[in-house]
């Protein structure tokens, strides 16, 4: 609208002058001059923004927009109409004219549709403004008030004023501060016709960074030619609109900290606009920084350890702008009860060889939706808290940091914080390494996660990262610490070393892990239990001091094309309700048993290559269960299988063979021994006693040292369908047994006797084959 009497007190306070310019100030809303545009100089004519504009443009859809009405018929105007209504400048009016004022009326938002401000907004000198991407109703030549033409500029400027913000960021997210606001672009507006492009024009002719008045052009000498304006908005207006500021335009420049122009880097940013550096010489500033609607890089220019900034009860640096770089700087939170040392709330600032450290909390605070900063090649180190938090969204790239002595956890994720996390060297924190829970992502790339005091890493709460090519080892406590759902992907990673066990899996984490190497820990190298799930492929699982893989209390993984070996226990060890699917695992040269399972473990074990360990193949005792399916049991030193103290599990279609003790061995325990193979073992084929009760049938027993079938000491059960041949002793021994039943057996050539039933033994002999 003009410049009426109705808004001419507040456009007067629209313009305050910040410092003295080369030439004299033009008279702000000076009275009409008489005569030709061309015959007055030193005055200029100003744009005042209406109070419903600014409510548009600081993205409140809620306002009701309005329609105008005009002289003696009601025109129904445009949304796009109604805003250049409100913004595009028109000569000052006459007092006669001040009274003819547009009349208002609600705006139909449901008839014309709801505006899409998710554009960025720039002025432009017929429209008013821009808004690039926007959806807008159109306006045609015609509909354009007070005759001006409705043809589009793209220059994206206004009078010498275009935009210093973002309205996408005003409209979505009200919580923030920060609007920008307009930029003056250089020089003057004189004249009544619509100024120039860049300053004003008389008798159509435009010039850049002037005012063009009759008169020879003023040319700045100041560095700078810098004036700002200040906003005054009225009560009414929304408060996300207070923050709406007017700065000249002008080449970026450096300031220099510190300067005879620039005592501190407050001052110097008071005076930088968007794209200038900020130069800070060594020293120690005890200062907060915040960089929110100007997008400037601040840079140390001497030796990092050197140039120091300060803060207490502040954050030492806070950013929420669109970009900027902080560089080569030493930044010190030193207390207060703040949140973090570093805040970054917005924007894609690059962070970069500085020293951090912080005394309240955080050193690094990451959040927000579209927070994308990059954290490169700087020590961040002893904080009170983490050395990073990432959180509600952020996706920050954090890569070749050291991070470091915190008092809690060195990088922390939750939230939806999904950053990439690459090339760290994240080390003696008190708790963990890496902490990642309550949602959180993330992708964790050839890090060196070392001597962290509980844990490595800790994903929980429902936690997804992707965990590949990293070092996680010498851990006080455990490698890798998985819970509560959370889960993920380990792809691999080296865990190693470890005071605890390599990788925990528990109330029901179920991350996919496959390709790692686990090794050298004190503990076990897997330990899943307490509901524990998980699907372990092509890991390397060796030399840990306790045993491979351990299943407890309703872990229930399932593990594929596995090595576990070299144990100093057992290479598999399932208890305590432990379940799982081990499928296709070679488990090798492990101190104790190949596989073991008690206490009501029951695992599905198919496919699996046991061998070369120094006590048994495969131990299921004290209660054990499980099914035993397809596996090679070969070349232990021990016997092959032992089910021992109430065990009973099933074993069918295995192959049992070069065992240094008995191929299959019975002892107070039940079980299913069906269709194996089991050959030349040192000792028996198949040895029962104790009163052993299993079922045995289908079974090939050939080749073994002692005798084929051996029933001793009070064993039951009931054999049949067996082929016994070529043992070198008996066939099938029955000595001291109480009523074991042996039918349709095949017995032929072996070294003793077919059927010897000696000691006092009794069976139930039927239908056997003895050749």
């Amino acid at each position: 609208m003009g410049n009426c009497c109705s808004c001419q007190d507040w456009g007067l306070g629209l313009f305050q002058k910040e410092e003295e310019p080369p030439t004299p100030e033009p008279k702000l809303h000076a009275k009409k001059d008489k005569g030709d545009a061309s015959t007055r100089t030193g005055k200029a004519s100003y744009s005042a923004v209406s109070p419903d504009s600014i409510r548009i443009l600081a993205g409140n859809p809620d306002q009701e927009i309005r329609k105008r009405s005009h002289g003696n018929g009601e025109q129904k105007l445009s949304l796009k109409q109604s805003l250049q209504q409100s913004i595009i400048q028109t000569p000052p009016k006459r007092a006669e004219e001040k009274t003819e004022e547009y009349k208002h009326d609600i705006y139909d938002v449901k008839e014309h549709g709801e505006p899409d401000f998710s554009a960025h907004i720039t002025p432009s000198p017929k429209f008013g403004f821009h808004m690039h991407g926007a959806s807008v109703p159109s306006v045609s030549t015609e509909e354009a008030p007070n005759g001006q033409s409705a043809g589009r500029s793209d220059s994206g400027i206004y009078n010498g004023w275009e935009t210093a913000g973002n309205v996408s960021s005003m409209h979505r997210d009200r919580q923030e501060d920060d609007l920008g606001g307009w930029r003056r672009i250089g020089g003057e507006a004189a004249g009544r016709g619509g100024g120039g492009a860049n300053g004003s024009s008389t008798g159509g002719e435009r010039k850049r960074n002037g005012s063009l008045s009759g008169e020879e052009e003023h040319q700045p000498t100041h560095e700078s030619n810098e004036r700002s304006v200040d906003v005054q908005p009225p009560p009414d207006m929304p408060p996300r609109a207070q923050s709406l500021s007017f700065r000249s335009h002008r080449e970026p420049t450096t300031l220099h900290v510190p300067s005879e122009e620039y005592a501190s880097i407050a001052s110097a940013m008071a005076a930088a606009m968007a794209g200038d550096t900020i130069s800070i010489g060594e020293g120690t500033y005890y200062e907060s920084i915040s960089i929110a609607a100007v997008d400037v890089d601040i840079i140390g220019v001497g030796n990092r350890a050197d140039t120091i900034i300060e803060s207490t009860s502040k954050p030492v640096l806070s950013f929420r702008a669109m970009k900027g770089t902080v560089r080569n700087l030493t930044l010190r939170q030193c207390g207060g009860g703040c949140e973090c040392g570093v805040d970054v709330s917005a924007g894609a600032m690059s962070l970069e060889d500085c020293d951090l450290s912080s005394h309240s909390d955080a050193v690094i605070l990451v959040r927000g939706q579209n927070t994308r900063p990059n954290i490169t090649g700087n020590l961040i180190h002893d904080s009170t808290g983490a050395g990073i938090i990432v959180t509600q969204n952020a996706k920050p790239v954090i890569t070749n940091n050291d991070i470091c002595g915190h008092h809690l956890d060195g990088i922390v994720i939750s939230d939806g914080g999904d950053p990439s996390v690459t090339s760290n060297r994240i080390f003696d924190c008190k708790t963990t390494g890496v902490l990642v829970k309550a949602g959180g992502r993330g992708t964790l790339e050839d890090n060196d996660i070392s001597r962290n005091a509980i844990s490595g890493v800790v994903v929980q709460d429902r936690a997804v990262p992707i965990l590949r090519g990293n070092k996680i080892r010498d851990g006080l406590g455990k490698g890798v610490d998985m819970s509560e759902g959370g889960s993920g992907l380990l792809d691999s990673n080296e865990v190693s070393g470890n005071v605890m066990d390599g990788i925990i899996l528990k109330t029901g984490a179920n991350p996919t892990i496959v390709n790692n190497k686990v090794y050298g820990n004190k503990g076990n190298g897997m330990y899943i239990f307490e509901g524990g799930m998980g699907s372990m492929e092509g890991n390397d699982v060796y030399d840990n001091e306790s045993s491979g893989v351990v299943i407890r209390s309703k872990g229930n993984p399932v593990l594929r094309r596995n090595r576990i070996h070299h144990g100093r226990k057992n290479g598999v060890y399932v208890y305590l309700n432990g379940k799982g699917v081990l499928e296709g695992n070679e488990i090798y040269e492990n101190r104790m048993d190949g596989i073991s399972v008690k206490s009501g473990g029951n695992p599905t074990v198919t496919g699996n290559m046991v061998r070369d360990c120094r006590g048994k193949g495969v131990f299921v005792h004290e209660k054990g269960l499980g099914t035993f399916d397809g596996n090679d049991i070969v070349g232990n030193a021990s016997t092959g299988v032992t089910m021992a103290t109430g065990a009973d599990p099933t074993l069918r279609r295995n192959k049992v063979a070069d065992n240094k003790g008995h191929g299959v061995c019975v002892d107070k325990a039940q079980g299913l021994v069906e269709n194996n193979m089991v050959s030349g073992n040192s000792s028996d084929g198949i040895h029962v006693r104790n009163g052993g009760a299993p079922e045995v049938r289908g079974n090939e027993i050939t080749g073994s040292e002692g005798h084929g079938l051996h029933l001793c000491r009070a064993a039951a059960g009931v054999y049949s369908a067996n082929h016994v041949h070529a043992n070198r002793k008996d066939g099938v021994t029955i000595r001291g047994a109480e009523g074991p039943t042996v039918t349709n057996n095949v017995i032929f050539g072996n070294g003793g006797q077919a059927l010897n039933v000696c000691d006092g033994g009794t069976s139930t002999c039927e239908g056997n084959d003895l050749g």
